[in-house]
């Protein structure tokens, strides 16, 4: 079979491609983090290396059904706004407002809340004797701590 001629540089390169992306669905899966914003929309921020953005949209109308989300990639400056029916991808128009960052003029109110919440839970159950920066990093890359409530 000629896709299992790992001698073939142009297959070789093909599966390292297709495992790269697989790899990166799989922690968008992971840690994609959302926000309730002011609108009662839940909003995450992504950059994957890949884009993967129409490849996660299933995992996420299946998972979060009940609430409208919005998954914007700001590598790709375009996103997927799930409003209970079906998913539409949007790339922002001028009068578009992309929350940039996290403040609290744009977050809903109980969202910091939650947030403070979730951080004191992350620290109270963090064990200094255990901890292993080198299997952290590998497990989950500092590329994407940017975006989780837990890292800042």
């Amino acid at each position: 079979n000629i896709l299992e001629n790992y001698g073939d540089d142009r297959i070789l390169a093909i599966s390292k491609l297709v495992k790269s992306v697989n790899r990166e669905i799989h922690r968008m899966h992971a840690f994609v983090r959302f926000e309730k914003m002011q609108d009662d929309v839940y909003f995450s921020r992504i950059e994957p290396d890949y884009n993967v953005l129409p490849l996660i949209i299933k995992h996420f109308r299946d998972r979060y059904r009940d609430q409208k989300w919005m998954i914007y990639d700001f590598k790709r400056q375009y996103g997927a706004f799930y409003d209970l029916e079906e998913v539409q991808m949007f790339e922002p128009t001028e009068s578009t407002i992309i929350p940039t960052r996290k403040t609290a003029e744009t977050l809903h109110e109980s969202e910091l809340q939650y947030q403070k919440l979730w951080q004191r839970y992350f620290f109270k159950t963090n064990i200094p004797e255990r901890k292993n920066i080198k299997l952290h990093v590998q497990s989950l890359p500092k590329r994407y701590w940017k975006y989780l409530t837990e890292k800042w």
